[in-house]
């Protein structure tokens, strides 16, 4: 493997760039051969922009390139908000729009209503929609359909947007060059190849690999109290389980409770993203 990483770094091909296409490869060959084929004939030839479609899973990429979604002029920065809008539609529909987040503490204070004897076409009822969205944008406030979700519809979606926001700053803090600055026969050991099944792994193994590749744990609070409270809070937003959100919020208390550094960057994060 030494060997192998010396050999791309003399043909200019470093860790971080041999990260992002062995992702690239890995995700397209879960595809078939025509399936793949399509796939490639449409891909950008930028491998960064390639490497940002490849959060999406193998059959979303093949729906994107199909409709179009995915060109070969597709620029990185385009490629991210695609990403965004089909993992978390709801993320990238207010963060597109300016609106405020739904939630259980708005207030209704309008309703519509189409007389019996009124007919609308499709077209006219998107034009109407269209128009009544930018008087709402102007005042702050915000359309919904007839059929609004419910409290568990919003609460699922304030999760998901709360969960994009903690593994967004897991990302950036651990990327893909320091996954592979790692000892090797660590990341052998957890059995993990890409940085991406760090950030999804169960908590023990994510604090295990931190204890084993980063220091151990005597410095493991210093270096890593953040990541590991940015962790625990998106396996707290990303499951169903209300034994294991209870669990993952106890182990929280008890870590910001302990440590006041990790407390007060916790609140800063959340006030700045508008959550507390």
């Amino acid at each position: 493997m030494d060997t192998c990483r010396e050999q791309l770094e003399a043909l200019g091909i470093g860790s971080k760039v041999f990260s992002k296409l062995k992702i690239i490869g890995e995700k397209l060959l879960q595809l078939n051969e025509d399936e793949r084929g399509e796939l490639v004939k449409r891909l950008p030839p930028s491998y960064g922009t390639v490497h940002v479609l490849c959060r999406l899973k193998p059959q979303e990429l093949l729906t994107a390139a199909k409709t179009g979604a995915i060109s070969k002029s597709l620029s990185i920065r385009a490629a991210t908000a695609y990403v965004k809008q089909v993992r978390f539609p709801k993320v990238a529909a207010t963060e597109a729009s300016g609106n405020v987040r739904w939630s259980l503490r708005n207030e209704h204070i309008f309703s519509i209503y189409r007389p019996e004897e009124k007919s609308l076409e499709p077209d006219q009822r998107l034009a109407l929609e269209k128009a009544l969205s930018e008087v709402c944008q102007e005042f702050g406030v915000e359309v919904r359909p007839a059929t609004a979700p419910s409290a568990n519809d919003l609460k699922r979606e304030a999760r998901a947007e709360r969960e994009y926001y903690w593994r967004q700053l897991l990302e950036r803090n651990l990327s893909s060059e320091w996954f592979f600055a790692r000892p090797e026969e660590v990341r052998k050991q957890f059995n993990l190849k890409a940085v991406h099944e760090l950030h999804n792994a169960p908590l023990r193994t994510f604090t295990g690999f931190m204890h084993r590749g980063d220091g151990g744990k005597a410095t493991f609070w210093e270096k890593h109290g953040q990541n590991y409270v940015a962790k625990v809070h998106m396996e707290m937003e990303k499951t169903e389980d209300h034994a294991q959100r209870y669990n993952l919020k106890r182990r929280l208390e008890e870590i910001l409770g302990d440590r006041t550094e990790l407390a007060i960057w916790r609140n800063r994060m959340l006030r700045d993203y508008g959550y507390s």
